[in-house]
């Protein structure tokens, strides 16, 4: 057999690689332009629109409270995740088990270019009802990392907008120093806007206020009220007696509900006390004409001082 000399194989293949006829990964060229991204929660999309910019499409997948058991892809969003890039999405097991149910169905077969990329955005944000003790029985996994709404607190903003511009910029290589540029220029305005929160709240300092949305607790960070909500099973609430016996025990000033509490609570906290009872969005979803997600801590800002005044 003949004898190939080392450096003449060498020779060979760094001139195949500078000719492309064979290089690593050359079967799964960079891809460019414009990219669809699926939002598992709408509060998110605008941080992906504001580090995306002009390079993607948003798709949301559910609507109304993450927490049910009964979660699925919104029907008119399906076909569209089936060409998603990426997923953006808060490291909930109900949406992965949603998402992952449309690929086994219909996924499979209408996906192009191979399987989308998972953005994380719930890594290293500050949580609050974080289980500190199982003596009382084993932790629900899907809610070991403390309460899922972490969005709610603002200062969470800025670490999700970062994830999503690492994440787009692995699927976007040469946009990479864009994405992040973007997603530092929306941290920064940002954090503006919770400096005048954090004035704007300081003369509510104290106030009590029962939410329906437990979520809302996330908001605590920012000062002001003092936000109390039910220590029972997440994501089932008691009867409405039995929850309307315990807000008059923590004796708030103020109940928030939110348009999605189902009504027989919200009458039964209005007719069967003296509590003040306010209606209050946890999400832009339900919010008119809000595309911001400053515009959902804005409009809680505005409803408590307009409750304050009263």
């Amino acid at each position: 057999m003949q004898h190939i000399p080392l450096n003449q194989i060498w020779r060979t293949f760094l001139a195949l690689l500078v000719t492309g006829s064979f290089a690593f990964g050359a079967n799964q060229p960079q891809k460019e332009g414009r990219m669809t991204v699926a939002v598992a929660v709408t509060d998110l999309e605008p941080i992906v629109k504001a580090v995306g910019g002009g390079q993607v499409d948003t798709v949301n997948l559910f609507k109304g409270c993450i927490l049910r058991k009964d979660l699925q892809v919104e029907s008119t969003s399906k076909a569209r995740l089936a060409t998603a890039e990426a997923i953006v999405w808060t490291g909930f097991m109900n949406e992965s088990a949603a998402i992952s149910d449309v690929f086994r169905t219909v996924g499979s077969t209408a996906r192009k270019g191979g399987e989308p990329k998972w953005i994380d955005v719930s890594k290293g944000t500050a949580r609050t009802n974080q289980p500190t003790s199982t003596c009382f029985g084993s932790v629900d996994p899907a809610f070991a990392s403390g309460d899922p709404f972490f969005w709610l607190n603002p200062e969470n903003g800025g670490l999700i907008a970062r994830h999503i511009a690492k994440g787009l910029g692995e699927l976007r290589p040469a946009s990479r120093a864009l994405f992040m540029a973007n997603a530092d220029a929306f941290q920064k305005a940002l954090a503006k806007d919770i400096q005048r929160w954090k004035t704007a709240l300081k003369p509510l300092h104290g106030v009590k206020v029962f939410t329906a949305q437990c979520g809302w607790q996330n908001f605590s960070s920012m000062g002001g009220p003092q936000f109390l909500v039910c220590k029972g099973t997440p994501g089932e609430l008691p009867s409405p007696q039995t929850l309307l016996l315990h807000i008059k025990q923590l004796k708030p000033d103020l109940v928030l509900v939110d348009p999605n509490t189902p009504a027989e609570y919200a009458e039964a906290f209005r007719e069967q006390s003296n509590l003040k009872v306010v209606e209050v969005s946890s999400s832009i979803e339900t919010i008119r004409g809000a595309t911001s997600y400053s515009a959902l801590f804005e409009n809680l800002i505005k409803t408590l001082q307009a409750q304050a005044k009263r």
